[in-house]
């Protein structure tokens, strides 16, 4: 909702007051998604793989903003007609960008699955004196 409210702020008399209120629920919601998204990845996770729970999130992550920005900045297109095809560029480009995380929302609350069992726990491994 945030990302999709910062479009407003794309046009050629556009002020950074109007893309405020865009960037406001942006960052509350990132504070939200990126704190559930590291709880989701080590949740269930024995102590000894939460390294590689964490790795994986977090090249899934970077590989995800990789390709996220170079489909965007195509999305945006050269800029090469003046000031407006600019804001244009970047207004396709946040829209997008709102459309794909919508898009991401949907599919997981499709595909997600209910735990029914606790996650198992290996028992300590200590020799008792």
């Amino acid at each position: 909702m945030g990302t999709a409210a910062l479009a407003g702020g794309f046009g050629v008399g556009a002020s950074f007051v109007t893309a405020l209120p865009g960037l406001v629920v942006s960052g509350v919601g990132q504070g939200i998604v990126w704190t559930a998204m590291w709880i989701a990845a080590s949740t269930g996770v024995a102590p000894e793989r939460q390294g590689v729970a964490n790795g994986t999130a977090s090249m899934t992550l970077n590989l995800g903003n990789a390709i996220g920005i170079a489909v965007l900045t195509v999305a945006a297109g050269t800029g090469t007609g003046g000031p407006a095809a600019v804001a244009d560029g970047g207004r396709t480009a946040v829209l997008l960008a709102a459309a794909g995380m919508a898009a991401g929302l949907a599919v997981s609350l499709a595909l997600r699955t209910v735990r029914t069992s606790p996650p198992v726990r290996v028992p300590d491994q200590t020799p008792s004196p």
